[in-house]
């Protein structure tokens, strides 16, 4: 261990010790050297007389050394031990103006919960007689010790533990903390109140207000869903209206084939021409039916069904024979590449919807001639769908506006607005993206993605 650092003080008085030590040796040899010198020239002296002198003489070298060494060591130090007890009284009274000048309450209590100091802001809730009672029959409205008190568990010392107690002192909360310390050389708890009534019903305030703004946004959103369905519905309506004629165009034709086969089979003697006739009657009855079946899906409310794991494939190929059977000029030809994807997490008639909205768009921009390629395909764990066309494409200046609500540039037959911006709002809704490329005369790509359902 390094040496103790000497002070300036301890320092010189070694030093004065030392030259006082060196001086009165000096002058002791110097006295017996003229002692021995002049003693022969002294008249005799008695024996008590020789030893008073030499008492006198040993007394004048001893006082200044037991002034020295002793008596003023002794008043230093006895004038440094003031010093510090002054200081420590100084210090002790600043650290008890600082804990009774503290907000919050503070007391000690031992491991039975008395209490042993009680700071003055806790004294002036609960009056003078708080020593010697236990902390919870002054603090607590029930009288009955916290659930949770560190004083169920033996005391840690330099542990702090925070507690949140209600119905402290007249129905306030409070968080206490407590920590081990030893006081008057016994273990004991430091207890310190912090009043968070205040706080804890701003919080409740505010919980109340989220809950509130909360209900409210939902509300809204219902609101909004229900709106946003009934436009869907509403456009879906306005794109029968331009089906109707293609529609019945392909459901007459196997009417009139139907019409035919039966007046047959009614003048018909051979039973195997009547069977004949008759899975003919079977087969444009089937096409029909299928006809049907496309449109009554797609014009089905989507609110009615829940999220199920829809195949995109299997609701683009139903979009596509519903345009095949309502839009398509046989000047169009149809590429198709539906390559493997992965099944999505939806409501199959909205879905259908996209695709049908898309394909008809590219069906009416090519004006009865060009090509539609639809190919699908996996990219990562993303279902990727892009529908091309060979018609007319978009004006550069018009891109930017494509999918906002009742924006058009068709005729007033042909569309109200609402068929791209409905189909960015479903995709958005299953948290899908949808993209445009198109160059004017050269046609239109719409890809769209959608993240794939997780399997495990």
């Amino acid at each position: 261990m390094p040496d103790k650092p000497v002070v300036p003080q301890e320092q010189e008085f070694h030093q004065s010790a030392t030259w006082l030590l060196a001086v009165l040796v000096g002058a002791v040899f110097l006295v017996e050297a003229l002692v021995m010198v002049f003693l022969p020239m002294l008249p005799p002296m008695s024996r008590m007389e020789a030893t008073l002198m030499d008492a006198t003489l040993l007394a004048v070298l001893i006082f200044p050394m037991f002034y020295f060494l002793v008596f003023r060591p002794l008043v230093r130090n006895i004038a440094e031990r003031r010093q510090a007890e002054n200081a420590l009284r100084e210090t002790s009274d600043f650290n008890k103006l600082l804990i009774e000048s503290l907000p919050f309450g503070m007391d000690i209590v031992d491991e039975r919960g008395q209490i042993l100091y009680i700071s003055s802001a806790m004294e002036n809730a609960v009056g003078k007689r708080a020593l010697g009672e236990k902390c919870w029959n002054l603090y607590k409205d029930d009288r009955k010790q916290c659930d949770d008190c560190s004083l169920h568990q033996p005391i840690q010392l330099g542990i702090t533990k925070s507690i949140e107690s209600t119905g402290v002192l007249g129905g306030r909360i409070f968080e206490i903390t407590h920590t081990g310390m030893m006081y008057q050389g016994k273990p004991a708890i430091l207890e310190v109140f912090y009043d968070i009534t205040e706080r804890k019903r701003a919080e409740e305030l505010l919980e109340e207000k989220v809950a509130e703004r909360t209900r409210e946004l939902r509300e809204n959103q219902a609101e909004k869903d229900r709106v946003m369905g009934q436009l869907i519905q509403a456009e879906k309506m306005a794109a029968i209206g331009t089906m109707v004629s293609g529609i019945g165009h392909e459901i007459n034709n196997p009417l009139y084939v139907v019409l035919g086969k039966a007046e047959a089979i009614r003048d018909e003697s051979d039973i195997s021409a009547c069977n004949e006739h008759a899975r003919d009657i079977i087969k444009q009855a089937k096409h029909i039916s299928a006809i049907v079946k496309n449109l009554s899906g797609y014009i089905r409310p989507a609110d009615r069904h829940e999220l199920e794991n829809t195949d995109v494939r299997e609701k683009l190929a139903e979009a596509l024979d519903m345009a095949k059977h309502s839009l398509l000029d046989d000047r169009i030809t149809i590429r198709q590449d539906f390559a493997p994807v992965p099944g999505i997490s939806a409501k199959p008639e909205e879905i259908q919807q996209v695709f049908f909205n898309v394909i008809r768009n590219g069906i009416q921009a090519m004006a009865g001639r060009g090509v539609l390629e639809i190919t699908t395909s996996s990219e990562g764990n993303q279902a990727c769908i892009r529908i091309k066309d060979t018609g007319t494409g978009i004006r550069a200046e018009h891109l930017g506006k494509i999918f906002d609500p009742f924006f058009t540039t068709k005729g007033p037959d042909e569309g109200e607005g609402l068929g791209m911006y409905i189909v960015q709002k479903i995709v958005n809704k299953y948290n899908g993206t949808v993209t445009l490329e198109s160059l004017e005369n050269k046609g239109t790509t719409v890809t769209i993605r959608f993240p794939g359902i997780e399997t495990n």
